[in-house]
């Protein structure tokens, strides 16, 4: 799941990708069919005229919204599932991140390959480009964060963050602190710069938390979790806002409209569903 950045439309991904009007609840485009295998990640890019895709087939493909076409043939390096895409914040470069632990770093206009990083920990279940695009953030299998820079692939920062896998890894927005979910059931805050934690964890769900996004303004972060769950959560006192949002299954994904006031789930039943954050 992915919203466009104007927050009227979204992307959801399963086999194929389709766009949705979020008001009005319609199919607005797709599907848009390229993948041979399940979709595991989606994303927008700031200027609304790209998506890109990465799944189970071990590519990447990178979409124009208003032709509904690839911009060219899917992008074929990775040796496993990809696990997650990650437009830069100018829309040049797209970091994607596999199961053969490596991350890749594409050039969006020619589908070339810029640099390649190695030396990740384990899987690379999670990429996000800091806020000025200087940094590369991602988050491993063995519940690592690495902080790379993204003009050499030079390796900046390893934190230890977690007794389990990282299924998401972001920036808040001012890059200053790294925000992190995990299958060990906790969301944790580091410092950006040293990898030192900051106050406690949040803590409430029963189950792996499978995905996390943060607010546009970075006042809370929303979590989705196999207890069938979506919750909110404070970056200030990072304890939880409110009642959890109930699912009847796994929730998978989460996403959180760039004017924070919706919120976006997906379970494992296919269903999606929209709250209103007050």
């Amino acid at each position: 799941l992915a919203f466009f950045k104007d927050g009227r439309q979204v992307v959801t991904g399963s086999r194929n990708l389709r766009i949705w009007d979020v008001q009005n609840r319609e199919l607005l485009g797709g599907p848009f069919e390229g993948h041979k295998d399940w979709v595991r990640s989606v994303t927008v890019s700031s200027d609304n005229k790209r998506i890109a895709s990465g799944g189970k087939d071990k590519t990447i493909i990178i979409w124009d919204v208003e032709s509904r076409q690839m911009v060219f043939d899917p992008l074929v390096k990775h040796s496993g599932w990809v696990n997650s895409v990650c437009f830069s914040p100018d829309g040049k470069k797209l970091a994607s991140g596999s199961m053969d632990a490596m991350i890749i770093l594409w050039n969006t206009e020619t589908g070339a390959v810029l640099t390649t990083f190695y030396g990740c920990s384990s899987w690379a279940l999670s990429v996000a480009f800091s806020p000025d695009g200087l940094k590369l953030a991602s988050g491993s299998l063995d519940g690592t964060i690495q902080v790379w820079r993204t003009d050499n692939a030079e390796l900046l920062l390893e934190i230890k963050a977690h007794e389990d896998l990282i299924t998401t890894v972001v920036w808040s927005p001012d890059g200053q602190q790294l925000v992190s979910a995990s299958s060990d059931c906790t969301v944790k805050f580091c410092n950006s710069s040293n990898g030192d934690q900051i106050g406690i964890p949040c803590i409430g769900h029963t189950d792996s938390i499978d995905s996390l996004s943060i607010s546009s303004d970075g006042s809370f972060v929303a979590t989705s979790s196999g207890d069938k769950t979506v919750r909110l959560w404070s970056t200030k006192s990072h304890r939880q806002i409110g009642q959890a949002f109930e699912h009847t299954a796994r929730v998978c994904f989460t996403a959180i409209s760039p004017n924070g006031d919706v919120l976006i789930s997906g379970d494992d039943d296919g269903k999606v569903q929209l709250w209103s954050i007050e």
